[in-house]
């Protein structure tokens, strides 16, 4: 794919190239010659656009399989479904510790993709943790018990010590920013057990959340079995 993105970039230096020298024999007054020193010229840089939208394509199909860790939440058991939670953020130095309420946890994530020349040049799926919440097994209990839901987003203060936020960018300027795909909402949610430990990934498609520990898997294949029942 690398190959293909530099020989496109070859052809349309030489019709660049091509296009130069034409220009120069147009002001000699070699007309005939001018015509197709263009003529060879627009062909190059049709062949090269081609070429160049061919590898732009791989490349954005060879970036939908992207997937990258972002955060890892941990739990300590304080009481009956209520547990000590630890929130790390994988790529940054955010962490964040609250107490939750009830059986499962629940992360949501803001989302943006990009399309066409974006991805080329490198730009991934971008994400903004969102908050963290408590959800209950039972409905009914889902309905009468308590909640909890925390906060995510970091403050204005805080993220102008950090990277660019691409996220606040394209949101500001999304009237002009053609080249963003796709803003959506993510969420995962799974099990919490004392002792548990998960890894959130952030993919093209939205958030993936797996087991990181013997505690996690058990209670996750618990957790299947009740809803299977």
């Amino acid at each position: 794919m690398s190959q293909l993105t530099l020989i496109s970039t070859l052809i349309a230096i030489i019709g660049l190239a091509f296009m130069v020298t034409g220009i120069r024999r147009l002001l000699q007054r070699r007309f005939l010659k001018a015509a197709g020193l263009e003529f060879s010229a627009l062909a190059f840089l049709l062949l090269a656009s081609s070429s160049f939208l061919l590898a732009s394509n791989l490349y954005t199909y060879q970036r939908l399989v992207y997937e990258q860790e972002v955060a890892e939440i941990s739990f300590r058991q304080l009481d009956k479904q209520e547990f000590r939670t630890d929130i790390k953020s994988l790529d940054s130095g955010f962490q964040q510790v609250v107490d939750l309420k009830g059986d499962e946890w629940q992360l949501d994530s803001q989302v943006l993709t990009w399309r066409g020349v974006a991805t080329l040049l490198g730009l991934d799926a971008n994400y903004r943790l969102h908050r963290i919440s408590g959800r209950y097994l039972d409905i009914d209990e889902e309905n009468s018990r308590p909640r909890s839901v925390y906060s995510l987003v970091k403050k204005a203060a805080v993220i102008e010590d950090e990277k660019f936020d691409l996220w606040q960018f394209a949101h500001k300027y999304q009237e002009w920013l053609n080249w963003v795909d796709a803003v959506y909402g993510s969420a995962v949610y799974l099990p919490m057990t004392d002792g548990a430990r998960y890894k959130v990934a952030i993919t093209r498609t939205g958030m993936i959340a797996r087991p990181d520990n013997d505690e996690a898997r058990q209670a996750v294949s618990q957790w299947v079995g009740l809803a299977n029942n």
